[in-house]
């Protein structure tokens, strides 16, 4: 999804922005709870918007199907829920006469299935599950997207994909060690077998003398007086030795990416 949609933006901004204006009345009276109220209309709209699309969607999926000889065996409903809210959209059940089988055109072309989540959806909740309780994580959810989550369900969903990343993670490490066991050992072994490394970070005031703006010269030299312009740098900072030995050992303090760090440290030892 690639296009823009700026003028559609800029018109339907500004029919809403006016229809605000035209119906609340003492508008200037609550400025500060204005954002909240608008937030909560475009998440209406949002959620209209997404209920269009995935009908319009799921009926074209139907018609396609229909075309090649299924018919309607049973009509169903399915809900799915979106960042937006939850869309009701029809997901029935066709029947191929000729071929003898059924088949679900909404749940297989357009991967919706009843009672499911949307991926944006499903980070969200994910996210907030594995950092709170499934009950803080449902009040979190409402408090900034507006609209009720059963506890029960993020559950689901939080443990569900933690078993997919736990077995993710155990089908890599399993690669990763049938690499490793592959490999040809040297005929030598060089360096350190464990190593020790601290990292740590802060920010330094850094600054270039410029010129000032202004046409005022100093009191002596009468030339333009000069400024010092501060910017604010990270320094990472890298302490590294060998586990085995106290007295080797290295550190340096520069300003880049913390992989850059270990790398300079590493080498230095």
């Amino acid at each position: 999804m690639n296009q823009d949609y700026t003028d559609i933006i800029q018109h339907l901004s500004q029919q809403l922005s006016s229809a605000i204006q035209e119906r609340e009345i003492d508008l200037s009276d609550s400025v500060s709870q204005l954002d909240g109220f608008v937030g909560e209309l475009l998440r209406i709209m949002g959620l209209k918007v997404m209920s269009l699309l995935l009908n319009a969607e799921a009926e074209q999926a139907i018609k396609e199907k229909k075309k090649t000889g299924s018919v309607i065996h049973r009509r169903l409903k399915a809900e799915y829920s979106v960042i937006f809210g939850v869309v009701e959209l029809d997901s029935p059940y066709l029947w191929n006469k000729q071929e003898h089988k059924g088949n679900r055109p909404v749940q297989d072309k357009l991967g919706i299935k009843h009672r499911d989540f949307s991926k944006s959806l499903t980070r969200i909740l994910t996210d907030f599950g594995a950092e709170e309780s499934f009950g803080q994580a449902a009040q979190r959810f409402e408090e900034h997207y507006g609209w009720q989550i059963q506890r029960s369900k993020i559950r689901r969903k939080v443990e569900h994909i933690g078993k997919l990343a736990l077995t993710y993670v155990e089908q890599r490490l399993e690669m990763l060690s049938k690499t490793f066991e592959n490999l040809t050992a040297p005929k030598k072994r060089t360096g350190w077998n464990r190593i020790l490394v601290e990292l740590d970070g802060c920010h330094v005031p850094t600054g270039i003398s410029v010129t000032k703006k202004t046409e005022e010269l100093t009191p002596t030299r009468k030339i333009k007086k000069r400024q010092r312009a501060r910017d604010w740098r990270e320094v990472r900072v890298g302490f590294a030795r060998p586990v085995e030995s106290k007295k080797q050992r290295t550190f340096i303090a520069l300003m880049g990416q913390y992989p850059e760090v270990v790398k300079h440290d590493l080498v230095r030892l």
